[in-house]
């Protein structure tokens, strides 16, 4: 599909593209801010810190972004254009950087543009005119973008055999299986963990279990009971497409074992037990911080 063809589906005339070309003097004196903004909001994603993982390659990413930010607005939406984006793509794709980041990365752009026309000194028309136009451009860069991305995963199953195909089906099916076992495995679990909350709760009301050490029961239960949601929730981002959360599974683990300690510490003669406990915390915070820890 040309360009041309592109631009007729998301109704991008004529009109628009002087509205952007018209734009450029204004966009041009935030080029140093945009690229610079934009390389920090997408450092925040690990995957990407990964990839951009040397002083060159940072550099070379950056004048890509600054063309791509520039010709956005020069006016001329041509196949020159439709290929330099295309070449964006196949960067990315190249990197092996995730396709959701090209949304991220044309949402980054969006927001940017019209926080720029909002602080210019431009007519109320001339503003909606303006998000308008880059609204249909940016959609018109996620469709072309994302299309390379289509043709890599079509590229790689048209490579397959007859039986890899078959197993590569099956494999799915039985991944989204256990995804969806997980998710309920955890369901259950945290019902567990609600009931035990309640448990120590009414244990601490009646008067069963003396005061100071009920207050730590149910501290530790809470504990247990946040790490289970943030454990559920890492596991619907994988659910989305997002990577596995080990970190997530070390969090319960170190939640359950501050739950031991807390009730522990308040008996005596429990010092093996407590260093124990103690060494088994240390090496899963390390474990946790080792998996956490960003790159610089």
């Amino acid at each position: 599909m040309e360009f041309r063809e592109i631009s007729e589906f998301y109704e991008f005339t004529n009109r628009d593209k002087e509205n952007l070309k018209s734009l450029r003097p204004v966009m041009e004196k935030y080029t140093d801010e945009f690229v610079e903004s934009f390389f920090l909001f997408m450092s925040k994603f690990p995957e990407f810190k990964k990839v951009i993982n040397t002083e060159e390659i940072e550099r070379n990413y950056k004048k890509m972004i600054k063309d791509w930010y520039l010709s956005s607005f020069e006016g001329r939406y041509d196949n020159l254009y439709f290929n330099k984006l295309k070449k964006v793509a196949e960067i990315h794709v190249k990197l092996g950087i995730p396709p959701y980041y090209i949304n991220a990365a044309s949402n980054f752009l969006r927001k940017f543009v019209n926080n720029v026309i909002e602080r210019e000194n431009i007519s109320p028309e001339e503003k909606l005119n303006y998000k308008s136009s880059i609204e249909k451009l940016l959609n018109i860069n996620l469709d072309v973008m994302t299309s390379k991305y289509r043709e890599k995963e079509l590229s790689d199953y048209a490579l397959m055999s007859k039986f890899e195909r078959r197993l590569h089906k099956l494999a799915r099916f039985f991944a989204d299986f256990i995804d969806i076992v997980l998710i309920i495995a955890l369901i259950v679990v945290a019902l567990f963990v609600i009931a035990l909350f309640t448990n120590d709760i009414y244990e601490l009301l009646v008067g069963k279990v003396p005061f100071e050490k009920g207050i730590l029961m149910v501290l530790g239960s809470l504990l247990i009971l946040w790490a289970v949601s943030e454990l559920m929730t890492e596991e619907l981002k994988h659910l989305k497409g997002g990577g596995f959360a080990v970190g997530a599974f070390i969090g319960v683990a170190l939640a359950a074992m501050i739950r031991k300690i807390l009730i522990a510490s308040l008996s005596s003669g429990k010092v093996i037990e407590l260093l124990a406990y103690g060494a088994i915390v240390l090496a899963l915070g390390i474990t946790y911080w080792l998996l956490t820890k960003k790159p610089k």
